[in-house]
């Protein structure tokens, strides 16, 4: 191990350096030193010195749970602390149904050529904006004409 640097009160994205830990050994002649950091969420984590100088760790791992829910979640719907949106739900029902050949109800739908609108395919933004929200929990999605594709105006709840 070479000549340590001391990180103490040095910050790394979201992790600030409280004190030294124990050196990680990899091998009985390569070690590396390691730091325990308190991260701004709150959390204490153990990281090594030189993933903290190369950026290679920037958090406890908040940060990446950080990003994949952003990536996620354009539109906010998709996944709530209290579960889907019903309007989500109900908008990637109708996908699936007329998408998935697995999908249990595919032949009443995809089987029978039944398609969901281009505007709604891959827009959930879309079909909120022109169906609104759902009027209450007893509603669910209706075509007109039962025959017809899953359109703005073919739609009602």
């Amino acid at each position: 191990m070479g000549k340590l640097i001391d990180l103490t009160g040095q910050r790394f994205g979201r992790l600030v350096v409280v004190e030294r830990a124990a050196n990680y050994i990899y091998r009985p002649n390569v070690q590396f030193a390691q730091w325990r950091c308190r991260c701004d969420c709150g959390a204490e984590t153990v990281a090594q010195g030189n993933r903290l100088r190369t950026g290679h760790t920037q958090s406890c791992g908040c940060k990446q749970r950080d990003v994949v829910t952003a990536r996620n979640l354009t539109h906010g719907e998709g996944s709530r602390r209290d579960g889907l949106s019903p309007e989500y739900q109900v908008w990637r029902g109708m996908r699936e149904r007329c998408t998935n050949p697995k999908h249990l109800s595919y032949r009443w739908y995809g089987a029978r050529d039944i398609k969901v609108c281009e505007r709604w395919e891959n827009s959930f933004e879309n079909f909120l904006a022109d169906m609104g929200r759902r009027p209450g929990p007893e509603y669910s999605i209706d075509r007109k004409d039962g025959g017809g594709d899953y359109t703005p105006d073919n739609c009602r709840w």
